[in-house]
C-alpha cells in the first residue's frame, strides 16, 4: 500500500513539472521577441523605415546640377553679339542671295572704296565704307548683302532710288519700289554682314520707307 502511494505521488509530481516547463518556455519566447522589437526602436539612430536618400537631399531631382534643373546654356554664336538681338535668319546664305564688296586699295576695280557693287536687276547697290590702305587687312573691308529677289522687275526704275549709310561700315542704295507695299510678294528684309569686328557683325535692314535714313535697322545675330 505504501509503495502504491509513493508511485502515485511520483507520477503526479512528474506531470506537474512537465506542464510548468512547457508554459515557461512559451512565455520566454514571446517576451524575447517583444524585447528585440522595442530595443531596435530605442537604440537604432537610423531605423530601417527611415530613408535618408529623399528627393530633397543633395542627390534629389530638384538639384540644379541635375540634368533637368539649372539654367539653360546658350550656344556660342558665330556672330558678334555686342548690342545685338537674336534673329534666326541673320545673314544666312542658305536662304538669301548675296552680293559682296570690298574697299581696300587693291588692284581690282571696286577695291578703292569709290565704286558700288551693283545688282541692277534687283534695284540694289552695296559698297564697303571701311577703307584700308594695306591689302594685308583687306579681309576686314568686305561687306555682304543678303537679299531676296524682287518679285516683279517691271516695277523697278520707276520711282527713283534712296540710300542708307552706316559710317565706316557700308553704303546701301535701293530702288524705292522695295518699300512699295502695293507690290505683291515683296520681302524687303535684308541683312548686311561686316568683317570689321573679330567675329562678323550682322545688321538687319527693313526697306520700309521711301527715305533711306528712316528705315528700320538693328544689329542681330544667330
Amino acid at each position: 500500500m505504501m509503495k502504491l502511494l509513493v508511485s502515485i505521488f511520483v507520477i503526479v509530481f512528474l506531470c506537474s513539472c512537465g506542464v510548468d516547463t512547457s508554459s515557461n518556455s512559451a512565455n520566454s519566447s514571446a517576451t524575447t521577441n517583444g524585447d528585440i522589437g522595442i530595443g531596435l526602436d530605442l537604440i537604432d539612430p537610423n531605423p530601417i523605415h527611415s530613408d535618408s536618400n529623399t528627393t530633397n537631399d543633395n542627390n534629389s531631382t530638384d538639384d540644379n546640377s541635375s540634368n533637368g534643373g539649372g539654367s539653360t546654356v546658350t550656344p556660342e554664336s558665330d556672330f558678334d553679339t555686342v548690342g545685338a538681338i537674336y534673329d534666326a535668319s541673320a545673314c544666312n546664305a542658305s536662304t538669301y542671295q548675296i552680293a559682296r564688296d570690298a574697299s581696300y586699295n587693291g588692284v581690282n576695280v571696286g577695291e578703292n572704296g569709290s565704286d558700288f557693287f551693283s545688282v541692277k536687276s534687283q534695284g540694289l547697290e552695296i559698297r564697303s565704307e571701311h577703307l584700308e590702305g594695306d591689302s594685308v587687312n583687306g579681309g576686314k573691308t568686305w561687306v555682304t548683302l543678303f537679299y531676296k529677289s524682287f518679285p516683279d522687275i517691271r516695277n523697278l526704275n520707276l520711282q527713283g532710288y534712296t540710300s542708307y549709310v552706316m559710317d565706316g561700315v557700308f553704303f546701301l542704295t535701293y530702288d524705292i519700289a522695295w518699300s512699295d507695299k502695293s507690290i505683291a510678294g515683296i520681302d524687303n528684309t535684308m541683312y548686311v554682314q561686316s568683317a570689321i569686328t573679330t567675329k562678323p557683325s550682322c545688321y538687319r535692314l527693313i526697306l520700309n520707307n521711301v527715305v533711306g535714313t528712316q528705315i528700320s535697322m538693328k544689329k542681330v545675330y544667330r
